[in-house]
């Protein structure tokens, strides 16, 4: 597969990209803890690119790259269930969409502000609607809205099943790996910004070859995990591919997020400095489906069953 944007998709990424820098000039940083952009999750869904998935000129592929560049904003929108699952598995739920995976008394990224969950789970795959009513508020640093179902058993009594189980988990497994690209991208512009900017020993951090080498290195780990999760979206994808993009996304996180903290120094650990916003949304997200070793069995049972 050659790994090429076509004028349609580069013209649907403009797009994004032109919702993103709306949603950047009313974004006020530092002092407070990241909240859900109503507004921006409302411009992404008017602008049509979340259904980009079901369109054949698109596909998955397009998708992730979609949840690649929103994930990038410091903003914070439901973007990758909606855009990746939703318009192949069940595109009559309403969305935000939240995803729900193994134990239904868990804390569930996005539930406060979802309006239906997706259940993935060895039984198969179902959603249903969800109301204010189901959800209890959990207090969390993850820069996601997080919340837990008041009454498991009563929101599972009314689920929709789903007909294709595997493609859905299939699915949920390559939104988090575009997911973790894209905020692991964000973090690093933060901080290669803060680095230009930023002096010591009478010229800008950024200069100093070291910096340099380990902020390169970085964005080769990320562009790699990047193009492996556009792969695994593409017509002929296969199961391996996407558990591999998913594997490679999560399997970098810590040495990225290490490397981004220590060139902010104390001020990347604060709520002053936007970093947060992106290395807490991947530590989070680096341990969904079990996390990167469960990918990597995953992945090497599928190659030698």
């Amino acid at each position: 597969m050659f790994l090429d944007i076509s004028d349609d998709q580069d013209a649907l990424l403009t797009t994004v990209s032109a919702v993103l820098a709306r949603a950047r000039s009313r974004l006020v940083l530092g002092g407070g803890k990241a909240s859900f952009d109503l507004e921006l999750d409302g411009d992404l869904e008017k602008g049509g690119v979340l259904d980009a998935a079901s369109y054949p000129e698109f596909g998955v592929s397009t998708a992730a790259l979609v949840v690649h560049e929103v994930c990038r904003s410091a903003s914070i929108a439901e973007v990758a269930a909606s855009a990746v699952i939703r318009p192949l598995i069940c595109p009559e739920a309403p969305r935000p969409l939240a995803v729900l995976t193994g134990d239904p008394t868990q804390a569930i990224r996005f539930l406060p502000v979802a309006r239906a969950v997706l259940v993935l789970s060895e039984a198969g795959a179902s959603w249903f609607p969800v109301t204010a009513d189901d959800v209890e508020m959990v207090e969390a640093y993850f820069a996601y809205p997080v919340g837990r179902l008041r009454d498991p058993d009563r929101c599972l009594s009314r689920a929709l099943t789903v007909t294709d189980p595997g493609l859905a988990r299939r699915l949920a497994q390559l939104a988090v790996a575009a997911e973790i690209t894209g905020v692991l991208q964000g973090g690093l512009d933060s901080v290669t910004a803060h680095v230009t900017d930023r002096r010591q020993f009478g010229r800008p951090l950024g200069t100093f070859q070291s910096v340099q080498h380990r902020l390169a290195a970085c964005a080769s780990k990320i562009a790699a995990a990047k193009w492996l999760a556009f792969k695994a979206g593409g017509a002929g994808a296969t199961h391996t591919d996407v558990v591999t993009a998913l594997a490679s996304a999560q399997t970098i996180v810590d040495a990225i997020v290490y490397d981004l903290h220590q060139f902010l120094g104390a001020m990347g650990l604060t709520l002053e400095h936007p970093l947060y916003r992106w290395t807490y949304r991947a530590k989070l997200l680096k341990s969904e489906f079990g996390g990167a070793s469960r990918s990597h069995r995953e992945l090497a049972e599928l190659t030698w069953p």
